[in-house]
């Protein structure tokens, strides 16, 4: 039977690379498992994420403490791969924000500190490595409390420092912990300024969280045990307290703590009505109200098929349900719910509202999809994630093997929606693009390693284009006799340019029969064949206005693809005539960065032939926005890590196309050229 709502727990973890949150949430699955130390391959336990040694994609892991079902989230900590953070923290209900001793306020620390003020979520800080050499806890404290503000206060503290790290104080229960399971109910000694500097700070935190408390505090009245349990919690929830614990995963050092601190001050499902409709209907967490839930993560396994993880968003359900997808208005049959432990299902009865649950083989849900009853039909908002900045062009290696290729590439992209794999019109490529090279890289060998095919890639086509800049006349003529009948076509036109954006205009102006009706479409046929590839380097010609005026035919010899020829070498004679010039797309750049990196990354757009057009201040950030010749962005994702140190992050879309100065045209034309060799070779 499934537990209510206020008995479960749902937390995700996030931070940098290397803060340690998939061994703090191995130590916790350890130790509610009855183990002294790590459950150890439980997260990251696929086979790239152990060579690389690191996570690359959202693991989920179930059990129970202390009464609480608790449903922990480990996210990536890579800049590439920061999509399942920002989900992890749509879904859960505390982000428990990880961080490192000697680093603490890292790139993607920032980030997903930002989007977690976004989706309004809860966060208790856990300041890991403690045991590392070069580590000061106070130092950490304060400048967490200088970048995320003075709600920032620690409830425990470290009992000895870098090596000689022993164990954790606990500030509200007035008790050291200590790593062989000693408990202590005493200061340790030369501890007592640090204990008692501490204990205003968060007695006064939990104070200001109720109004009767702070009365009580004020007249000195001393605060009961289960009153300030209660503060703590409502102040965690409300985001006036962001609890900061001190912990060594590596020790197993204060994980007890953070899991005591889930159990019993984070919120449960039901403390928080933060689901609202694509409708704007708030949806409480009501285990008696209308089913619906959201899917959040899919697994994609070649033998085993589909996964669907989901968090039960209202209602209850059993396996065997008939739900509908509104998306798609495709009825789902909910197969056997399981809850996850890694990647091993535990079969559940009944889901509840709150609860994350897996589903296999739903045969037309994809992630962020909701699933609900028919007579009740609601949908979610999908979590917006970040634009892709890093782009291939796919192939595959082998000819023959293209459907089996692009079938494997579109599973891997269906389990991380970050991906995207479109088709270039302008360029005819298949576009893989991902947050960052290691990313697309790490798709790609995917792939490979489970489906058994390799992908060619090379660095996506820029689409130039080619247009005209004055008028001109040209002449086509095709004859050809081979002994019988004969084939002939003769086409006089005038080209003229057209506003940018204009594309094609055909114009008949025959008169008095020279070309008869009906080869005409012919001539205007052959003309935009003879479009396709422009006498600078190739590439489209557009923005041209033809116009037709005058030809000769033979009643006999003429046919419409005399005339089609005809058309395509009037529209040669005339553009070489008619100053053709080399068009370069645009793109719209908007940089999000520091202040103090601006001048950095507005010099180096102008070395890009980029053009300022302004700044804003969003938040403590700026926002730069420019237009930049797309040529110039094709190194632009690592050229911009490079130059901040991964602080900035980047949007970029199509503007418009404009011409290319002539004495650049060479210059644009290698530097792409060069480009689609790097990544060839």
């Amino acid at each position: 039977m499934a537990v209510e709502p206020a008995v479960i727990r749902n937390a995700c973890l996030v931070g940098h690379r290397g803060s340690g949150k998939t061994a703090l949430a191995e130590g916790m699955l350890g130790l509610a498992s009855g183990r002294s130390g790590r459950a150890s391959r439980v997260l990251d336990a696929a086979e790239d994420e152990s060579e690389r040694g690191m996570t690359l994609g959202m693991g989920v892991v179930q059990f129970m403490w202390k009464g609480r079902q608790i449903n922990l989230l480990d996210t990536p900590g890579d800049g590439g791969f920061i999509a399942d953070a920002f989900v992890a923290q749509r879904v859960a209900d505390l982000a428990i924000l990880v961080v490192h001793a000697q680093d603490p306020v890292q790139v993607v620390t920032e980030r997903v500190w930002r989007r977690g003020e976004r989706e309004d979520i809860p966060h208790v800080i856990a300041v890991n490595h403690l045991d590392r050499e070069r580590t000061d806890f106070g130092a950490v404290v304060e400048r967490l409390r200088e970048r995320f503000g003075n709600a920032v206060v620690p409830l425990n503290l470290p009992v000895g420092r870098e090596g000689d790290l022993r164990g954790v104080y606990g500030l509200l229960t007035d008790t050291a912990y200590y790593a062989d399971g000693e408990q202590r109910r005493e200061i340790p000694s030369g501890m007592e300024e640090e204990v008692e500097a501490a204990k205003v700070q968060i007695f006064e935190a939990i104070a200001e969280s109720d109004d009767t408390l702070l009365e009580k505090y004020l007249a000195d009245e001393e605060l009961g045990t289960e009153e300030v349990f209660e503060g703590l919690k409502k102040g965690i929830v409300d985001g006036v307290i962001i609890p900061v614990l001190a912990t060594s995963a590596e020790r197993m050092i204060g994980v007890d703590r953070l899991l005591d601190l889930l159990a019993g001050s984070a919120p449960s499902p039901a403390d928080r009505s933060r689901w609202v409709t694509v409708d704007g209907e708030e949806v409480d967490c009501d285990p008696d109200g209308p089913f619906s839930a959201y899917v959040f993560k899919t697994y994609v396994d070649p033998h085993a098929g589909r996964l669907s993880v989901m968090r039960v968003v209202s209602g209850r359900c059993r396996s065997d349900e008939q739900l509908v997808n509104p998306r798609t208005g495709s009825s789902e049959r909910l197969g056997g719910i399981s809850h996850l432990v890694g990647r091993e299902r535990q079969g559940a009865d009944e889901a509840v509202a709150g609860d994350i649950i897996a589903v296999p083989k739903l045969r037309d849900t994809a992630t962020f999809d909701t699933l609900c009853k028919p007579e009740h039909v609601v949908r979610y908002e999908p979590v917006p994630l970040p634009e892709p900045t890093t782009a291939f062009a796919v192939r595959a290696k082998s000819r023959g093997e293209e459907e089996k290729v692009f079938d494997a590439i579109r599973r891997v992209v269906d389990e991380d929606p970050s991906l995207r794999l479109e088709r270039s019109e302008a360029t005819g490529e298949d576009i893989l693009s991902g947050l960052s090279q290691l990313h697309v890289e790490v798709a790609l060998e995917r792939v490979l390693r489970r489906y058994g095919v390799e992908v060619e890639t090379q660095t996506p086509k820029v689409p130039f284009k080619e247009t005209i800049a004055a008028s001109s006349r040209g002449h086509g003529r095709y004859k050809k006799q081979t002994g019988g009948r004969g084939q002939f076509g003769d086409a006089k036109i005038e080209i003229s340019p057209l506003p940018r954006g204009e594309g094609f205009e055909f114009e008949d102006a025959i008169v008095g029969g020279a070309i008869p009706r009906q080869f005409i479409p012919a001539v205007e046929k052959g003309v935009q064949e003879a479009m396709r590839e422009g006498p600078i380097a190739g590439y489209p010609v557009v923005d041209v206005k033809v116009r037709l005026y005058d030809g000769q035919y033979h009643s006999v010899d003429s046919s419409e693809m005399a005339f089609k020829v005809a058309g395509s070498l009037a529209f040669k004679d005339a553009v070489e005539k008619a100053r053709p010039i080399l068009l370069e797309p645009f793109l719209k750049v908007e940089v999000l960065a520091p202040t103090d990196l601006v001048g950095d990354i507005m010099g180096d757009l102008s070395g890009r032939r980029g053009r300022p057009m302004g700044m804003e201040q969003r938040g403590e950030r700026q926002v730069i926005t420019a237009e930049v010749p797309q040529v110039e962005m094709l190194t632009y994702a690592r050229d911009l890590r490079s130059i901040t140190g991964g602080r900035a992050n980047f949007h970029a879309e199509f503007s418009h196309y404009e011409e290319v100065p002539p004495n650049l045209v060479e210059k644009v034309l290698a530097a792409n050229e060069r480009e689609e060799e790097k990544a060839a070779g």
